[in-house]
């Protein structure tokens, strides 16, 4: 799965599409469950903006994992 990811597009059923596209969507994903996570366990009482934590999430991320698998 990864291998793919190493060349400028991946095949998704017949549409070829930008590995920025499928590293952004796992990006927003992994964020979203991390803040569900917080959530659950109570600690977002502590944080002034949930929002801003979330678009830093992603953007962590989106950038970890761009550095990561980068073709």
């Amino acid at each position: 799965m990864f291998s793919s990811l190493r060349s400028a597009q991946c095949l998704l059923g017949d549409f070829l599409v930008p590995w920025e596209i499928a590293i952004g969507t796992i990006g927003f994903l992994a964020a979203w469950i991390i803040l569900l996570l917080i959530e659950q366990l109570g600690w977002t009482r502590y944080i002034w903006n949930i929002p801003l934590l979330f678009v830093a999430l992603a953007i962590l991320f989106f950038s970890t994992l761009g550095i990561c698998f980068a073709p």
